[in-house]
């Protein structure tokens, strides 16, 4: 694992948007710039089977463990985009190098 330094995350958040972005815009066969990343996810009607299906390819993406209904609980991309950061930030005290 690589050690990043200052506590950051290795992915930015705005990285984190616009994947996901493009993803709802892709299952919901919208056109990308569409998407608002602060608007609540439910704007844009997300069931549990497309909640369940973005949770599973970030998690694949950013090789982290989401809790369940985690698309439920933030009510936007950017809060989402800001949990799976923190979940990719070195614990502090973690020293670099």
């Amino acid at each position: 694992m690589t050690n990043h330094p200052h506590g950051q995350s290795p992915v930015a958040e705005g990285d984190v948007v616009a994947h996901l972005g493009r993803l709802l815009a892709e299952m919901l066969e919208l056109e990308p710039e569409l998407i608002d990343p602060d608007l609540p996810l439910s704007a844009y009607g997300i069931d549990s089977m497309t909640s369940t299906r973005l949770t599973e390819v970030l998690e694949r993406r950013y090789e982290v463990s989401l809790r369940p209904g985690l698309l439920f609980d933030r009510p936007s991309i950017a809060e989402v985009a800001q949990e799976v950061v923190a979940l990719l930030a070195p614990a502090p005290g973690t020293a670099a190098g």
